[in-house]
């Protein structure tokens, strides 16, 4: 038999102990749920829960047959362009109305709000509802899903969260009961504007008045990923479409929404860059900033694909002038839906806490430059063709977010620009704020949220 030489011995041991070493320290030490609120549910007195989803966070059906138009079969999400997705008043002309089915749970593998619900209910020992259905009084435990159509204004939203808060007291039987709520991303944004107006519209009014009645209808407020600021993610979408899967819903579809840009870089941010790094003096929701750039929908490329899919020339020109308005009449909307947000906060009584991540390099800013067809954004580094251009990438045109959403506009903190007077200017006084290592559509089922976010709601 061959001796075993010592040494080789030794270092192959070694080498097995380094291994299970990095091993042990790759684990995801998770936290144990059910053991940590193993007593929360008997509480009888928790509040119900409204659960707010994002942009595209639900399903879209044909109202009359049920047919689920967005996202469709795997086949659908993965080649198709969408264009079906236009204004409600659009398809209703074409006889089928639209409106939110489901929430739309996730795609190739990632989950997006299953895991969060399906926590509410194994730990919380909630049950979900619907509005309408009488809850008896060993019954209570309930929590409730706000579907909202996110291609229309998000005033609209805020009206139907008004009238579900309003039913879900009566079928309690509690006039004065006061609800919990969970807001992913632009349903942050919906939240936000109840908080300060209600369901009142007021984008229309100079210096709109605060009601007062939010602490008397909600408790707690959970702010997740909502770019409180904007995102300049939003600006690409307008400017070269929304990819998903294996296509691209193109800028003619995305301009017909609402939501696109009323999660707009704020009026307050210096969201567009010169190449020498210094802010470029552009009003992003100046819809003259866009037509004169021959941007998005007043891009040649664009109007002839509008003109193509038309019936005729002149039903071609037609189209054109209604998106063009519409995309102008959103940007002025939604340049008063943003700064109706922006005074002091006047009612401090709901407790709000603010969860977001803050570990990927998220898009900040985009870099206009002068190509071949005119000025143009840039918005990722494989676009930019120098070091210097890179370079300026790295420094000013990412920070740290979830990939979607950077951290200052999570925390509505203006890091640069003008400096707005502190004592007009508060997004909200949150109560706690945790950031974690995530990305924003995998931000609800992050164990480490889970934890954080039943402790905010069972504490008393």
């Amino acid at each position: 038999m061959r001796p075993v030489n010592s040494a080789i011995a030794v270092r192959a041991l070694y080498a097995l102990l380094l291994a299970l070493l990095a091993g042990c320290a790759q684990l995801d030490p998770r936290p144990d749920l059910a053991r940590l609120y193993a007593d929360a549910h008997y509480d009888p007195e928790q509040p119900p829960i409204i659960v707010i989803h994002g942009l595209m966070g639900s399903t879209l059906v044909e109202a009359d047959t049920g047919v689920e138009v967005w996202p469709g079969s795997l086949g659908k999400l993965a080649f198709s362009d969408y264009r079906g997705l236009t204004r409600l008043e659009e398809a209703e002309r074409g006889g089928k109305r639209l409106i939110p089915g489901e929430l739309f749970f996730g795609v190739a593998g990632l989950d997006f709000y299953s895991g969060l619900l399906g926590t509410l209910e194994d730990i919380g020992q909630f049950v979900r509802s619907k509005p309408g259905v009488p809850v008896g009084s060993d019954d209570r435990r309930r929590y409730y899903v706000l579907l909202y159509d996110w291609r229309r204004d998000n005033v609209e939203a805020v009206r139907a969260l008004h009238e579900l808060i309003d039913q879900i007291r009566s079928d309690y039987g509690k006039p004065d009961l006061r609800v919990d709520i969970i807001a992913h991303s632009n349903g942050g944004l919906i939240t936000n504007y109840y908080l300060r107006y209600g369901p009142t519209d007021v984008l229309a009014w100079d210096n709109p008045a605060q009601w007062h009645e939010a602490s008397r209808r909600i408790r707690r407020v959970v702010l997740l990923g909502t770019p409180n600021l904007g995102s300049v993610t939003s600006v690409k979408r307008l400017f070269e479409g929304f990819r998903i899967a294996l296509r691209v819903v193109p800028v003619e579809v995305m301009s017909t929404f609402s939501t696109p840009f009323e999660t707009l870089p704020h009026p307050f941010v210096k969201s567009i860059l010169l190449p020498d790094g210094t802010p470029a003096d552009i009003d992003i929701y100046d819809p003259e900033e866009w037509r004169r750039r021959n941007w998005s929908v007043y891009s040649p490329e664009v109007m002839q694909r509008v003109r193509a899919s038309a019936e005729g020339p002149e039903q071609g020109e037609a189209q054109v002038r209604y998106l063009q308005a519409t995309f102008e009449r959103h940007l002025r909307r939604a340049k008063r839906f943003q700064l109706a947000l922006t005074p002091a906060y006047a009612d401090p009584d709901v407790d709000i806490a603010v969860f977001g991540g803050d570990c990927e390099q998220t898009l900040a800013r985009a870099l206009l430059v002068e190509g071949e067809s005119g000025e143009q954004l840039l918005f990722s580094r494989r676009q930019l063709d120098s070091d210097d251009l890179r370079e300026l990438h790295d420094r000013l045109m990412v920070e740290p977010g979830d990939g979607l959403v950077t951290r200052s506009s999570q925390l509505g903190q203006v890091v640069d620009g003008p400096a707005p007077d502190e004592s007009a200017f508060n997004f909200f006084p949150d109560t706690q704020t945790i950031l974690l290592c995530e990305n924003h559509g995998q931000l609800g089922v992050n164990p480490f949220f889970q934890n954080n976010l039943l402790y905010f709601l069972f504490a008393r």
